[in-house]
This record gives structure tokens, C-alpha cells and sequence, in this order.
């Protein structure tokens, strides 16, 4: 049966790796699966001992703790706030896939589920562009696949760095690795339309020349990243217009235009601190954000929205600065905690947190599936193998 139970722990790893860059659906049946496999599994008093002793757990467990404390003080109704608090059961989830990646093979497999669908991903966008045939949401001029192209480039950005990191730390298959990681930028720089992967790249490329060189690495990267954006913006339309438009709508907002996408995310920001001014504490309650900003946009006559595209402000506006501080202490503890790793696992664990302090300032990443999905199922990855002796 322990046999049974491992296999299936598994299958379970590999795909959900797999669905969560390509099937919302299908993501939606394995992770509850995953959930009844751990009930069904049984040894309760183990695992609840590896969770009350795990700090990342914990203090993801006691964040979706305050959510669900928000429900009691909420001004929208139980059910609307219910829906919010679902959004984020990525941060419960993060205790299940530590408790799911509690071995090492559970660990491979899952990292090699994402890679695996990021590779496929990969193959159907240069596909695409090669043969012109327009499958699943590919475009000639857009290069998204299974998700849109802000999660898609983002996700092969982290997916470019996972390889980068095996290329630098391991001896075998360099030669693909190296392809892999060639062909993954190109797709990012010159195929897709989403900036928060441009950043995200850039800031990978940053951490993997300082982690490799300290500060040194810094320098020869700066240096490298000022000389391959002049190169890039003369050869890449894709990301040239995509710059341009930042440069057009900062100059329409400056003429008092906020309605492109510069300009909103500047007045979501804005407002977003008026809403948080108003509950710093405890903020206004799971779900509160639109009802909130609902008000606002009456009184002010400003755009509405359903979140203010930066997680950072999502959380403080509902949960004040409880919520806020207990999120950046979770990612405090996964930076600091990454230090115990294997030197692979190490550097893959700390892109992945600079992946989510960088994203989540221009996206509420944790609000979306597929991110917040991914960022649980990665934790689980590279944290769920530490013994609780090993995080106090």
C-alpha cells in the first residue's frame, strides 16, 4: 500500500506540473485531488507535526488565516466574499504541496512537469510562427499558447531560468540545455507582447550573474543588460512597441489622459491608497476591494476596477497592514530559507522568489489562477523537502 501511495503522490506531482501552465480545468480536478489523496493517505499526527513545525507553511497557512478572518468584517455579502477568499486558497495550497513534495523523486517529477509543459508551450509558439498555422491562442503576431501572454511569459521566463540554472550546476545535456535557453529568450524578447516577462527575464539574468559572481556579477550584468536593450529595441518590433506604448501612455497621463494602460494602472495605484488609508490596520475585509473602489469611482469619477494590478496594494486595501506584513514575511522566509538548499534547488527557489516580489508590483499575481497556482505548486517544490529542524 506505502508503494501505492507513493506512485500515485507522484502522478499527482508530474501532472499537476503539467496543467497548470496549459489547463485552468484540469487544474481545478488534480489539486482537490491531491487534497483528498492527503486525507486518504492517512498518518494525520505526522503531518500535522511537519506543518506546525515548517515556518513557510505556517506563515502561509496563518496569512489565509487573516483572509478568512476578513469574512467577519466584510461589507459584501458572505457569498461574494467567499468567492474572493477561493482566489486565494493558493496560500492553503502551499501547506498541501509541501506535504506532497516531501521526497525527492515527488520533487523531480514535479519540476520536470513544469518544464515539460513550458517545453511544449515552447515547440507549439515556434511552430506557429514557422508554419503560420494559428493552434489553440498562438498568433503570427502574438506567441501565447495555452495562457495568455503575461502569464506565458512570465511562466518561460522562470522556465528559462530553471535550465539556466541546471546548465551552469550540472555536467550533462549542455548543448540542449544551452538551445532550451536560447530558443526561450528569443520566444520572450521577440515573439510575445507581455512586459512583466521582459522585467522578470532582466531580473533573472541580474540574480543568476550575481549568484554566480556576487557583486561582480552585478556589474558584468548591468553592463550586459544596457548593451542588449539598446540591441533589442533596434531588433525586436515586438518589444519596441511594447516600450513605445509605455512611453505614449506616460505622456498622455502626464496630459491628464489615464484611460491607456499606463495611465490606469497609475490611477489603480493611486486610489489604492486612499482605500488602504482607510483601514490600515485590518483593512476593509476579504472581498472589499471592489466594493470599495465602487464608492470611490462614484465620488470621483474615475475608472473602475476589479483589482489594482499590483498584489502588494490587493492584500493591504482588504487585510491593512496584518495581511500585507504577514506576505512579505512569507516571502522573507523563503528568501532566507532558500540558504539551506542544495546549491541548485537554492538558486532555482530564490528566482522564483524574485519572480513573485517582482511580478506582484505590476500584476495581483496571487489574485490570478495560473500564477498564484504556480507559485504554491513551486514552493512546495523546493521547500517541502526540509526537515522542520532544518527552517527554525
Amino acid at each position: 500500500m506505502t508503494v501505492v501511495f507513493s506512485k500515485t503522490r507522484y502522478f499527482l506531482a508530474l501532472f499537476i506540473g503539467i496543467s497548470i501552465p496549459i489547463s485552468t480545468a484540469l487544474t481545478n480536478i488534480l489539486c482537490p485531488l491531491a487534497l483528498l489523496f492527503i486525507l486518504v493517505e492517512g498518518n494525520y499526527k505526522q503531518k500535522f507535526n511537519d506543518l506546525r513545525t515548517h515556518p513557510i507553511a505556517l506563515s502561509a497557512l496563518l496569512l489565509f488565516a487573516v483572509m478568512l478572518l476578513g469574512l467577519f468584517y466584510t461589507p459584501v455579502s458572505l457569498s461574494e466574499a467567499g468567492h474572493m477568499l477561493s482566489k486565494y486558497r493558493e496560500f492553503f495550497y502551499i501547506a498541501l504541496f509541501i506535504l506532497i513534495f516531501r521526497d525527492s523523486t515527488s520533487r523531480l517529477w514535479g519540476l520536470y512537469g513544469f518544464l515539460g509543459a513550458m517545453g511544449l508551450t515552447l515547440f507549439i509558439s515556434y511552430f506557429t510562427e514557422i508554419t503560420g498555422w494559428e493552434i489553440i491562442k498562438g498568433t503570427l503576431e502574438n506567441s501565447s499558447v495555452f495562457k495568455d501572454y503575461i502569464t506565458q511569459n512570465v511562466f518561460m521566463a522562470l522556465a528559462a531560468y530553471f535550465v539556466a540554472v541546471q546548465y551552469w550546476t550540472e555536467s550533462k545535456w549542455k548543448w540542449l540545455r544551452g538551445l532550451i535557453i536560447l530558443l526561450a529568450i528569443y520566444n520572450i524578447l521577440f515573439m510575445s507582447m507581455g512586459r512583466t516577462g521582459y522585467l522578470v527575464l532582466f531580473c533573472l539574468i541580474l540574480l543568476l550573474f550575481f549568484q554566480s559572481y556576487r557583486l561582480r556579477g552585478v556589474l558584468i550584468a548591468g553592463l550586459l543588460l544596457t548593451l542588449m536593450s539598446g540591441f533589442l529595441y533596434s531588433n525586436s518590433k515586438v518589444l519596441q512597441g511594447r516600450i513605445d506604448k509605455i512611453s505614449d501612455d506616460l505622456l498622455h497621463y502626464e496630459e491628464g489622459n489615464t484611460g491607456t494602460s499606463v495611465g490606469l494602472r497609475l490611477e489603480f495605484y493611486e486610489n489604492s491608497l486612499i482605500l488602504f488609508a482607510k483601514h490600515p490596520i485590518f483593512g476593509g475585509g476579504t472581498g472589499s476591494f471592489l466594493y470599495e473602489y465602487k464608492q470611490l469611482v462614484k465620488e470621483k469619477g474615475i475608472h473602475a476596477t476589479r483589482n489594482p494590478h499590483n498584489e502588494y496594494l490587493m492584500i493591504a486595501v482588504q487585510w491593512g497592514l496584518i495581511g500585507l506584513g504577514l506576505f512579505l514575511y512569507l516571502l522573507y522566509l523563503l528568501w532566507i530559507t532558500a540558504n539551506r538548499l542544495e546549491r541548485p534547488q537554492k538558486l532555482m527557489a530564490q528566482g522564483l522568489v524574485i519572480t513573485i516580489v517582482v511580478g506582484c508590483l505590476v500584476n495581483s499575481f496571487w489574485l490570478d489562477h495560473a500564477e498564484g497556482h504556480l507559485f504554491a505548486y513551486l514552493i512546495g517544490v523546493f521547500y517541502g523537502g526540509l526537515a522542520a529542524s532544518s527552517v527554525a
